[in-house]
């Protein structure tokens, strides 16, 4: 889970705005500018919300971003 924490660290713009990081055994849940976010540890993303997850244009964005560093990382 740490690559994953490492990784998002790298994708996303302002990374310093991420706050109240829970790594668990399967993904990392994070808050960024105020919309809660999840990772899985297959870089799946979905957007956290009263307890529902969220398929989300914010997660769709995310989600792009890590398929971008990743892609870095192979280059």
């Amino acid at each position: 889970m740490n690559k994953i924490v490492e990784l998002m660290i790298r994708a996303m713009p302002y990374p310093d705005q991420m706050r109240d990081l829970d790594i668990g055994a399967d993904s990392v849940e994070f808050t960024w500018r105020g919309t809660r976010f999840r990772v899985t540890k297959s870089y799946g993303v979905d957007e956290v919300g009263d307890g529902v997850l969220i398929g989300s244009d914010k997660a769709i964005l995310v989600a792009a971003l890590i398929r971008f560093a990743l892609a870095k990382d192979v280059s």
